[in-house]
């Protein structure tokens, strides 16, 4: 009979084995959430460039309506993306705001690609629809 806190001499390792078997599913649990959180982190950057990009267009018309330099809305948002600049697509959908559309809303967007790559798993790639929308001024 074992002695209490002393295991048999059969259970030797057991906790080795225990370890290196759930290890994987840890590591793909770990890893998954990182890189679920840097692929949210860069999909709320990327919405915030959408909105800056919108809030642009949307004051666009009435800043050459009082002879101030015109807002470039693409640039407005590659500046907002900051260092997701390089992910964006080469063509942004830009609305138009004139002095007949006052009021209307004016909208940024496009499909934004986004990759999971995860240890044990394969990699996962998706597109997001990013979009700001603001009303002309």
């Amino acid at each position: 009979m074992a002695r209490d806190g002393v295991r048999g001499s059969g259970e030797a390792g057991a906790v080795a084995v225990e370890f290196a078997l759930i290890l994987p599913l840890l590591i793909l649990i770990l890893f998954g959430v990182f890189e679920f959180g840097l692929a949210w982190s860069k999909v709320q950057v990327l919405e915030g460039a959408a909105r800056e990009g919108a809030r642009c267009a949307a004051v666009r018309a009435a800043e050459a309506s009082v002879g101030l330099p015109v807002c470039d809305v693409e640039t407005r948002v590659r500046d907002a993306a900051g260092s997701y600049e390089s992910s964006l697509p080469a063509t942004l959908s830009i609305g138009v705001c004139s002095a007949d559309t006052v009021g209307e809303e004016v909208t940024v967007s496009w499909e934004q690609p986004l990759e999971l790559s995860i240890p044990f798993w394969k990699d996962v790639s998706f597109s997001r629809h990013i979009s700001g929308t603001f009303r002309c001024e």
